[in-house]
């Protein structure tokens, strides 16, 4: 029997942070939505706020993002900027995670690591 339960958002993201030195490395798997965006943001301004010089967001793994997901990246970003820190994504990306990236034009500043 199928249950019909929708999965909840700490089920639906799950994401964890490796650091080595000043660099950190956050592997995201799932879906990035206006569910989980916030828990994205807030793990990714977490690495910031500890002092990592370099947070690569590894989006191998995410099988869905839509925009509120790239604005918490952009935010995060723009955070990380602030701090003299950089951000970016790391992938082979999903083509619906690449596709929005290109849409949304966040394409240079989310897969650059500058």
């Amino acid at each position: 029997m199928k249950s019909d339960r929708m999965p909840k958002p700490d089920e639906r993201l799950r994401m964890s942070s490796v650091w080595a030195g000043g660099r950190v490395v956050v592997p995201v798997v799932g879906e990035v939505d206006h569910l989980t965006s916030a828990r994205l943001g807030s793990e990714l301004d977490t690495a910031v706020t500890s002092g990592a010089q370099c947070i690569e967001v590894d989006f191998r793994r995410v099988k869905f993002c839509d925009c509120s997901g790239v604005n918490a990246l952009l935010g995060a970003r723009r955070t990380a900027l602030e701090a003299g820190a950089c951000l970016h994504l790391s992938g082979p990306l999903e083509p619906v995670v690449a596709r929005l990236l290109q849409v949304m034009e966040a394409e240079s500043s989310l897969l650059t690591a500058a």
